[in-house]
């Protein structure tokens, strides 16, 4: 057994129909872009990514966030658009947008806060909500700008409660899994 997690705070996406999007999105992005789509049950928005981490510190984390922790937090979270990172023309992740608002700005601050006192670093990069769905290899770059502009007003669907979890991002050979501790 190992003596070290790999490990984020996020949420999992539980909106209905955002099956049924998934599938119009693969097919239209099939033959633009190639790469490892993020199977449905995956699917979350990431607040705050924080790696290997030592098994004793795993569960100090969990103690430490336990008043943000599977709870039901309301909140109206939509999902509108997609994007690239880092950026459309150097693409190596495809997501779907989710507009940001005051509720998941506050939570990424009280987890940063919190793991700022367990000693973890704070994210320099600014908070961009997203669900990423694809991991790309390769892409033709102009297509991909024009379904990128495609999508730009697509609602996916919104979510009204989120709840965090600590949650283990396992490798394997036939992809990442996701499992909330």
């Amino acid at each position: 057994m190992s003596s070290s997690k790999r490990i984020f705070i996020g949420t999992f996406i539980e909106i209905e129909d955002i099956d049924i999007h998934l599938t119009h999105i693969k097919k239209d992005f099939g033959g633009v872009i190639s790469g490892r789509w993020v199977k449905r049950e995956n699917l979350h928005l990431t607040f705050k990514f924080i790696g290997n981490v030592p098994l004793e510190n795993v569960w100090i984390i969990k103690e430490k966030l336990s008043n943000l922790l599977d709870i039901e937090i309301p909140v109206v979270m939509v999902l509108k658009g997609v994007g690239t990172f880092p950026n459309p023309r150097e693409p190596k992740v495809l997501y779907i947008k989710v507009e940001p608002n005051q509720v998941l700005i506050r939570i990424k601050e009280e987890v940063e806060n919190v793991l700022f006192s367990l000693g973890f670093s704070k994210d320099i990069k600014p908070f961009i909500p997203h669900v990423t769905i694809n991991r790309i290899k390769e892409a033709k770059t102009s297509q991909l700008l024009q379904k990128i502009e495609k999508y730009e007003k697509v609602k996916f669907g919104e979510q009204i409660k989120v709840k965090i979890d600590l949650i283990e991002s396992i490798l394997n050979s036939s992809g990442t899994q996701y499992k909330p501790i």
